[in-house]
């Protein structure tokens, strides 16, 4: 932008407008605040001024006012940015602030440079944002046009965005099935929307219209968020035959029992075989809940010791004055009159394994005795003096850094390399939400056993809450959360009102709303019944299909029909 300009009034004579041009300044006539385009005369048009027969003492009204040649369009800034991008003019463009003050002028190449560098400039925000988020973001012109892809929506359809840039979204899906086209034609605002934009793929959508500055819509843009593996699990627990669940599986791998398919899990388990094999301690690294004990048994259970004991001591739970003689027992005399005394957990786990948990809240002291049964595999029993040789296993755990704590001293360097032999650090939950589904069922199927209750389905609703939840306390609290749920449920179908406050307050719900939902239920779920009306067979069949996510097994099962039938019903009613 130039800004080298000064203002000249109307009477102003032709002398008077050459001089500043010649000082390589700009002159502009004066200018009411409501006019869109003003007299504006560059010191690039002193040629064409000069070359002409002129009266200097002719007013510059006289002489240019009228002639359109000399007429540049006004542009209001704000924060740098244009308010008003097309200009009816070949002549520079002024610009100015909303209250009327000028800034300069600006040349029609320099601001298409600008305009240039803007769009680009917004360009690469929003590539870079579509490109990160982690739903599927499909843009489409109002022609519907794909003008955005991400690789996310790639991944999920399976479909490269060389294939579809450029072409109509129809091309490659059912147009009846596209909401981002829906909102097109409809210009509304759709938030956490169940959807099922093809045969295979289920989603939570989010979408909205792209409008112009005067309001017109413009295109639309859609997120889309993968649930189908949730819906598949669900179809999968809803087809289930109940008496599956009543007879225990002999899991004969004894690893599946921490379940998971990701590969965070799946490093563990591999490291956790080879060292079960063998008698050298273990370290268990892990946020509260991740399942420590739980690996630690079975690494016992798939060892040579598995015949023997498997024992555990939490030192944040026993006291610390009582915590030696738990791990070391005490002699005969030393606190009581009993002359035999008793054997601490390293005794009584002769042979097998004793599992530490929250080691990092030994003292000092015990943690030198307990280096000392490491390295000598003998201990003395408190009030004692004969060493007692010992061949029990130690699977130690901590929720904490134990180098963090042998840098600052509050933990010893020989028992934390004692121990740190092989160390397995178990993800959280929240980093593996892929292994959720395994663990669901096998829960539902544990609790359906001991609560003697049918093995219930999830609605799609519950599924998608397990999905979201950050577990905060990991597997235990995916167990217990299982667990309230069977206690609690004396339906088929677990729903969000099963869960606790915590997963239902932050979890959107998949069911369209509808003003009457509630009188529908007063006496129960309704049934189709051979009497009803075609309205109210519609009605019942609409409402099903909502509180079901589209699930058609849920739904025939709520109405109490056949699949087949519901099918049937559908077609009839022109309702797929």
């Amino acid at each position: 932008m130039n800004n080298q300009v000064m203002f000249l009034p109307g009477a102003a004579t032709v002398d008077q407008l050459l001089q500043p041009l010649r000082e390589n300044k700009a002159v502009i006539l004066a200018i009411k605040e409501d006019i869109k385009q003003a007299v504006l005369v560059i010191p690039e048009d002193l040629a064409l001024l000069e070359g002409g027969l002129l009266d200097k003492h002719a007013s510059v009204q006289e002489l240019l006012g009228e002639n359109p040649w000399f007429r540049s369009a006004l542009c209001e800034v704000i924060n740098d940015s244009f308010i008003q991008a097309s200009f009816a003019t070949n002549r520079p463009v002024l610009l100015r602030e909303t209250g009327g003050t000028i800034l300069g002028y600006i040349s029609l190449s320099d601001l298409v440079r600008h305009l240039d560098s803007e769009q680009q400039r917004w360009s690469a925000y929003f590539k870079t944002l579509s490109e990160t988020v982690t739903e599927a973001v499909t843009v489409v012109d109002r022609s519907g046009e794909v003008i955005c892809w991400n690789p996310v929506a790639e991944e999920i359809y399976n479909l490269p965005k060389s294939d579809i840039l450029g072409r109509r979204i129809g091309e490659h899906f059912e147009t009846e099935t596209l909401m981002v086209l829906k909102i097109l034609d409809e210009g509304r605002l759709i938030r956490n929307t169940y959807h099922r934009p093809r045969e295979d793929t289920h989603v939570l959508i989010n979408a909205a219209p792209i409008r112009d500055a005067q309001g017109t819509i413009i295109g639309g843009i859609a997120a889309e968020q993968d649930i189908t593996q949730l819906v598949r699990l669900n179809e999968q627990l809803s087809s289930a035959h109940t008496f599956s669940h009543l007879q225990k599986s002999a899991d004969k791998d004894l690893y599946s029992l921490m379940k998971g398919k990701g590969p965070a899990i799946g490093k563990v388990m591999q490291w956790a075989k080879k060292v079960a094999a063998t008698d050298t301690p273990v370290l268990l690294i892990g946020e509260g809940g991740v399942g420590k004990e739980q690996l630690a048994q079975i690494i016992h259970n798939s060892g040579p010791r598995a015949e023997h004991a498997f024992l555990s001591v939490n030192c944040g739970i026993v006291p610390m004055g009582l915590l030696e003689t738990e791990l070391f027992g005490f002699q005969g005399g030393a606190f009581t009159g009993s002359e035999a005394g008793e054997a601490g957990k390293l005794e009584q786990a002769k042979d097998g394994t004793l599992f530490i948990n929250e080691i990092d809240r030994l003292s000092l002291e015990l943690q030198a005795k307990l280096y000392h049964y490491i390295s000598r595999q003998t201990i003395t029993r408190t009030g004692g003096s004969k060493p007692i040789a010992l061949r029990t296993r130690i699977i130690a755990a901590s929720t904490t850094d134990l180098a963090a704590k042998v840098a600052e001293q509050q933990f010893r360097s020989d028992l934390y390399y004692a121990l740190n032999v092989v160390s397995l650090s178990i993800p959280p939950l929240r980093e593996r939400p892929e292994d959720i589904p395994a663990m669901l069922q096998m829960y539902l199927k544990q609790f359906s056993l001991h609560y003697q209750k049918p093995l219930p389905t999830l609605s799609p609703e519950v599924m998608l809450a397990f999905a979201n939840y950050d577990w905060p306390g990991n597997i235990l609290e995916l167990r217990n959360v299982i667990e309230r749920c069977i206690i609690l449920s004396d339906e088929d179908t677990l729903t969000l009102e099963h869960l606790p406050a915590a997963l239902q307050a932050k979890q959107p719900s998949l069911a369209l709303t509808r003003k009457d939902a509630d009188a529908s239920n007063s006496d129960g779920e309704k049934r189709l019944k051979a009497s009803s009306n075609n309205e109210e067979e519609q009605l019942l069949i609409h409402d099903a299909l909502a509180k079901t996510a589209g699930n058609k097994s849920a739904a025939a099962k709520l109405l109490g029909v056949s699949r087949g039938t519901l099918y049937n019903k559908m077609k009839e009613f022109g309702l797929e």
